[in-house]
């Protein structure tokens, strides 16, 4: 798909969805015209997550190629500073439409794959250097490649096709049980973190306990589960998924600790691990093909709706490959 193709189809897509599932929702103040519709606003924050097959590397590169060269899609594009208001204004149709699409895209799929994965803000170096970051963050450890970093973390829901249906920022130094306790009854009702009963050997301790505070906006959690969800060892202990059970009907799948009485062979391990391989994929994809490891944001308004649009374009991606009977996950080849 050339480049002029893929943004007269991207607006036609996002205009429609806006209009019939969007724009009755948005709250309007009295004044001009705006210069640039919402659908354009998202059509470019969108296609700026880009950063394969494009004439662009970052959100400050789209508005100015934009200006210099996409007059005839846009001819009202703000500049910069306009630009990036009007998409932190927008932040929850972005948030919207990734549900929608999702909606659009699912397939009727036996369960979810969830995983936690850090979201540095800026290099250590750089925290050590400043009293206090622009950015809401702490220091954390984790991720595939191991290793501290300075930032937050982010847990992502993905279908077994790798379509996300939701997700949520909280601290750095949160345990996953509590990242999940926040997502599942965000899905449920709204975020309670309750937390299972400690145990009777644990009563008397202190234990850590994760605060609304701890969180991004709850909206973008989407909606609940019908079908598992499928973990790694970081979301197991029985208490924790007796709980998520009982209070908010969430049947979480993850392999009990190697050291209990309940521990599971290795060819059960196996079995798990290949199913809920697809949330580690949708993750190198969101890195090599979107950039989620340099977000760049310059304040913690702009980090949830560069998200936000994130996973819009990351699930805009998967529907776009599969009008043209492509792989879902064939994003990196899409524009040519």
């Amino acid at each position: 798909m050339d480049l002029d193709t893929f943004m007269t189809t991207l607006y036609v897509l996002i205009d429609d969805w806006y209009k019939r599932d969007i724009e009755h929702t948005m709250q309007r103040h009295a004044g001009p015209d705006l210069e640039m519709s919402d659908s354009e606003v998202l059509t470019v924050a969108i296609a700026g997550q880009w950063q394969v097959g494009v004439p662009w590397r970052s959100e400050r590169s789209v508005v100015r190629y934009m200006q210099q060269h996409g007059r005839h899609w846009f001819p009202g594009m703000l500049k910069r500073s306009q630009f990036n208001q009007r998409v932190r204004d927008l932040w929850a149709a972005l948030v919207r439409l990734q549900q929608i699409i999702a909606q659009e895209l699912w397939t009727g799929e036996l369960y979810e794959c969830v995983d936690c994965v850090p979201l540095p803000h800026c290099s250590l170096a750089q925290a050590a250097s400043h009293d206090r970051h622009w950015l809401s963050g702490g220091l954390g450890y984790g991720g595939n490649q191991g290793g501290w970093y300075w930032g937050e973390q982010l847990l992502i829901s993905v279908t077994a096709s790798g379509v996300v249906t939701g997700w949520l920022v909280g601290q750095a130094q949160i345990d996953d049980r509590w990242m999940m306790e926040a997502f599942v009854s965000t899905r449920h009702e709204s975020m309670r973190l309750m937390g299972p009963e400690p145990a009777p050997s644990k009563r008397h301790k202190a234990t850590q306990v994760a605060t609304a505070e701890s969180f991004s906006p709850a909206i973008a959690a989407g909606v609940a589960c019908p079908v598992p969800y499928l973990a790694d060892e970081g979301f197991n202990g029985a208490r924790w998924i007796t709980h998520w059970q009982d209070e908010y009907a969430a049947t979480v799948i993850a392999a009990p600790p190697s050291n209990t009485p309940s521990a599971w062979p290795r060819e059960t391990k196996r079995w798990l691990s290949s199913h809920r391989q697809m949330v580690e994929t949708v993750f190198a994809r969101l890195y090599d093909v979107f950039r989620l490891n340099r977000l760049g944001a310059h304040s913690d308004w702009g980090k949830i709706a560069r998200l936000a649009a994130l996973m819009a374009a990351y699930n805009l991606g998967i529907f776009l490959n599969r009008l043209l009977n492509r792989q879902d996950g064939a994003h990196a080849t899409l524009i040519v």
